[in-house]
């Protein structure tokens, strides 16, 4: 009787299979978003004032001359409610665009870091990171954190070219390295990737010229810290179309 009752199943099941479209997989959520992320702005000394004389949005502490292993410092941007800040306005790019954000999308941005070795023809290696906050309304609101490591080299006067127009610069120190996504918060809480990073630390001739100074030597310090990152991204949460 069981062999009786199994024939019909097992017909069944082959008449299953034979109908299914070739290659056929069950279905599953979708992958989420993922492409391209860019990151890039003009971070600032308070120590020798903004451009606009609007605070930044933390105290900071420049890298000094001649740099030296183990230094740290940090430089900011200024705050989301002082306005417009032209180099940051346009910070934050995806491609395809990220599901109801302004694409590029208004940053601030705080850069910390430390020299981890120097040599003696000025030239080392430095490591940090970089954390990013979304201008919402005149408010700082989901962060995106990355990390970096880059080795560093002098740098002779040059333009930066960034999305909010061209910086002219002294020269200073370029860095050039890789980052890594590690922390999100709100939107970008899942968020992941990594690519490479490109850092200026530099004195703006404005900046030498409100502080008396000739060039970053005779300032003591760089006054300002320039970034851009080129990498991907993906996030597994936010749904595509």
């Amino acid at each position: 009787m069981r062999s009786k009752a199994l024939f019909p199943l097992l017909a069944l099941v082959a008449l299953l299979v034979a109908t299914a479209p070739a290659g056929a997989k069950p279905d599953k959520a979708g992958d989420g978003a993922r492409g391209s992320i860019s990151l890039e702005g003009l971070t600032l000394s308070s120590e020798f004032g903004t451009p606009t004389g609007f605070p930044t949005l933390v105290p900071t502490t420049p890298l000094r001359t001649p740099v030296t292993e183990g230094a740290n410092f940090s430089y900011s941007s200024i705050e989301c409610s002082s306005g417009p800040a032209p180099f940051n306005d346009k910070g934050l790019d995806f491609n395809p665009d990220f599901p109801g954000l302004e694409d590029p999308a208004p940053i601030r941005s705080v850069i910390e870091g430390t020299v981890t070795k120097t040599t003696p023809n000025d030239r080392g290696a430095i490591e940090g990171t970089i954390t990013s906050f979304l201008c919402q309304e005149g408010e700082e609101t989901d962060q995106i954190v990355i990390s970096f490591k880059s080795r560093f080299r002098p740098a002779s006067p040059s333009e930066v070219e960034l999305r909010g127009g061209t910086i002219p610069t002294t020269g200073g120190l370029a860095l050039k390295g890789r980052f890594t996504i590690t922390e999100g918060t709100g939107r970008f809480e899942d968020i992941s990737g990594r690519g490479s990073l490109r850092m200026l630390l530099t004195c703006l001739p404005r900046t030498l010229m409100r502080n008396g100074a000739t060039s970053c030597a005779d300032l003591g310090a760089f006054s300002e810290a320039i970034f851009q990152t080129q990498g991907r991204f993906e996030d597994p949460t936010v749904p595509t179309a």
